[in-house]
């Protein structure tokens, strides 16, 4: 995922949680969606890092992670606006 990525997400709706463990997702997704909401996940890309995480020695295994985003379903939000 890129920094363009993201934006393009939060512009269609998405709201970017956090970034979790990829053993954890399954988990995460299936709570997020019991609470209504629809969900996806981005991979972690090297551009999502600052540069305070360049010389960090666990960088290497923050691939490990991805981010959630979620949104209420659009036809939750027509209902609301009516």
């Amino acid at each position: 995922m890129s920094r363009h990525r993201d934006i393009e997400l939060m512009a269609a709706g998405w709201d970017r949680r956090f970034e979790a463990d990829v053993s954890r997702v399954n988990e995460l997704v299936e709570m997020y969606t019991e609470m209504g909401y629809e969900v996806t996940t981005s991979e972690i890309v090297p551009d999502d890092f600052g540069p305070d995480c360049a010389g960090c020695a666990i960088a290497a295994s923050c691939n490990r992670y991805v981010v959630i985003y979620t949104r209420t379903p659009i036809a939750k939000v027509a209902e609301n606006a009516n």
